[in-house]
């Protein structure tokens, strides 16, 4: 069985229009009506919108340094646009507001409230609160405030008063009175500082030690050169030593030209004596006289040597005593040297811990001072109230209010009103066309009813 589709010519929908027309006009008529109502009912007052814009300038103020250290690290600009966002919207700002303006002023409304004293003025300022609203503008440093109001002169001087309470709470929040502190710890290292100075001057003074390094250089350097000395008098002695046992055995010949001439004086009458003994027996006289002769010869030569022997073994001595002296000397130089080389590398972990504390100290007092110059500098700036918060742009008085919802409700109330009675219209064409009741038959046909009869399925 295929399906019939109803469709309507441009003819059936005017007379299905016209047949209902009553009910198209009642129906648009009421709702229309209750939409205006309900607009003018309902709909807020009008508003004004004032608009400020501040600058935030990253300087000083958003820089985190170390208490301590000398590390500067700067906050992201987000994180700064979102703090300031945060400290204008805040309780503190608003208060202040609504005391320099008034809180009746602002909202006339709240006289007739039984509030007075701090709770009036907490109420005023959770309304405040709800009218003050702040935005970023993206891919810059700004921020724009707004404040809405029924005044517009009102609104303007919220604004204005919101940007300057912000500029004291800003220095409020970032001042960082540090000075008396960095004063104190100044004044505290300073004294360190002479403290140290003072130890280890004394410890110059008490041990004659001014420069470790350099005195131990130059004590290594005279060990090394008296060290040589000792082994260089140590060879003479020895060599002289030699030379004194020489002489001083009699088996070792002698020789010199007085004893040379001897001995060859010696060496002749010998000979001579081998001639003679050679002619004449042992007892004779001039064998014997050969050898008187030979044994004066041999007494000369003997008395001549042991004079040689004298005169070196003297020589000998009167050079070698002043070695030794000189070496035992030496030697004892060598070990004051070498005392002092002890004591300096005894020394020398004192001396190095003294010179870590004056230039530890000297640093954190550099540290402080500084420090407390740049804060003294910071307070400077925040007594002259110089910020790197700008207005850039006062909120001037607006002229024309804020668009509210009336437009819309009427907009909406006027389509619904359409939408409505038209299809009223149509849902009523659909509906079954029949008279049900006899009464209604009567009248809507003008004729009486005879009789009626139930349809039965």
């Amino acid at each position: 069985m295929e399906e019939q589709h109803q469709t309507y010519s441009l003819r059936d929908v005017m007379a299905i229009l016209f047949k209902h027309k009553y009910k198209i006009l009642i129906s648009f008529v009421v709702i229309a009506i209750g939409t205006v109502v309900m607009a003018f009912l309902m709909a807020p007052p009008k508003l004004f919108v004032a608009r400020a814009v501040l600058m935030v300038k990253f300087g000083r103020e958003f820089t985190s340094v170390s208490e301590v250290g000398q590390d500067r690290q700067s906050i992201s600009q987000g994180a700064i646009i979102t703090t300031e966002m945060q400290i204008l919207t805040s309780a503190d700002i608003a208060g202040k507001v609504v005391e320099a303006i008034g809180p009746y002023t602002l909202y006339p409304d709240l006289a007739k409230s039984q509030a007075s004293g701090k709770a009036l003025l907490d109420l005023a300022v959770m309304q405040f609160r709800q009218n003050v609203f702040v935005k970023d503008v993206k891919g810059s440093n700004l921020i724009e405030v707004y404040f809405r109001h029924e005044n517009p002169v009102i609104a303007a001087k919220a604004a204005n008063l919101v940007t300057e309470v912000f500029q004291e709470k800003h220095l409020q929040v970032f001042s960082d009175k540090k000075s008396p502190f960095l004063d104190e710890q100044q004044q505290a290292y300073q004294e360190k500082l002479k403290e140290s100075e003072d130890r280890l001057s004394g410890f110059r003074q008490k041990y004659q030690v001014y420069s470790l390094d350099q005195q131990k250089s130059l004590l290594i350097a005279q060990r090394s050169s008296v060290d040589t000395q000792i082994k260089t008098e140590e060879s003479r002695i020895k060599e002289l030593q030699e030379r004194y046992a020489f002489w001083r055995n009699n088996d070792n010949m002698v020789s010199g030209s007085n004893t040379d001439e001897l001995r060859s004086q010696l060496n002749a009458l010998q000979r001579k004596e081998q001639q003679l003994l050679e002619k004449y027996n042992e007892s004779s006289r001039t064998v014997q006289e050969a050898r008187r002769e030979i044994e004066l010869t041999r007494e000369q030569l003997r008395k001549q040597e042991a004079e040689v022997r004298k005169v070196n073994l003297a020589n000998i001595e009167s050079e070698l005593k002043p070695l030794e002296v000189k070496v035992a000397s030496l030697k004892r130089q060598l070990a004051e040297v070498d005392a002092q080389i002890r004591s300096i590398d005894y020394r020398e972990q004192e001396f190095g811990d003294l010179k870590r504390q004056v230039a530890a100290n000297e640093s954190n007092y550099q540290v402080y001072v500084k420090k407390s110059e740049e804060a003294r500098i910071s307070e400077d700036l925040d007594r002259r109230k110089m910020t790197n918060v700008s207005v850039i742009e006062k909120a001037p008085v607006p002229l024309m209010p804020m668009q509210t919802n009336k437009q819309k409700i009427l907009g909406v109330g006027l389509f619904l009103s359409v939408a409505f009675s038209l299809g009223l219209a149509f849902v009523s064409e659909m509906l079954p066309q029949g008279l049900t009741i006899p009464h209604y038959a009567e009248k809507k046909l003008r004729l009486p009813l005879l009789v009626a009869v139930s349809q039965k399925k």
